[in-house]
């Protein structure tokens, strides 16, 4: 069953719930106050790859790149 990240509107709280996935938008409650009034939040992750040379560098899931344009480069980018 996967973790889903959670935000409370109340009392400005992010917490994780395990769920299943066809409860992923079901209400839920704060884990903190017990409020209602929240909403899943966007989970980032992040990624460890080695180079061609075996460097290993980390990665999350906020790039910096153009997520609409193909290959992660375009012109109006300025990335």
């Amino acid at each position: 069953m996967p973790v889903y990240e959670y935000f409370c509107a109340d009392c400005e709280t992010k917490f994780e719930a395990l769920r299943p996935m066809s409860k992923i938008n079901d209400p839920i409650q704060c884990k903190n106050c017990e409020s209602m009034h929240t909403a899943r939040a966007l989970s980032l992750f992040a990624a460890h790859v080695k180079d061609k040379n075996g460097s290993s560098s980390a990665s999350t899931s906020q790039s910096h790149g153009c997520g609409g344009c193909s290959g992660g480069s375009c012109g109006n980018c300025h990335h």
